[in-house]
């Protein structure tokens, strides 16, 4: 990892709708600081942890458990994306990539714990693993709530 030459403020998306989803975010959180500390420069920002509808899922699926949380890192996005994933593999999560519907549209699961980059610094980034600012941050209101809380 060649590191960033000054620390960028990063905003993450955290989610979980099995087992315990408080305790998920919690330990998935601590996990991050853990594994991210030799390259963090401010203290974690972290917003309430609100419970939402699931979103673009079945009817009758498990409601989710959210969380932002922010700091300051010169950990570059592909990496951070690594340790975001290899989080969610810790705490028990699948790693198979997205599923689409024969008609294109993305399916979504059930899952121990979801973590989305959703800014990085001001950095408009689109490669075939990453796009920042995540693209459905606009959607989903409470994305948007849990954000400002901490900006």
């Amino acid at each position: 990892m060649t590191p960033e030459k000054e620390p960028v403020r990063v905003y993450l998306l955290l989610g979980s709708n099995m087992g315990d989803r408080r305790r998920n975010l919690s330990i998935a959180v601590s996990l991050l600081v853990t594994e991210l500390a030799p390259w963090l420069f401010s203290d974690v920002r972290e917003s309430q942890v609100l419970e939402t509808e699931p979103f673009g899922m079945p009817q009758g699926t498990a409601p989710f458990m959210n969380q932002a949380v922010s700091f300051e890192t010169t950990v570059p996005p592909e990496d951070l994306l690594k340790v975001c994933k290899w989080v969610e593999h810790k705490l028990g999560r699948p790693d198979h990539g997205p599923e689409y519907d024969e008609s294109g549209r993305r399916i979504y699961h059930s899952r121990i714990i979801d973590i989305d980059i959703a800014l990085y610094g001001d950095r408009k980034i689109d490669t075939p693993q990453l796009t920042v600012p995540h693209p459905q941050i606009e959607e989903r209101e409470y994305a948007k709530r849990l954000l400002n809380e901490i900006i």
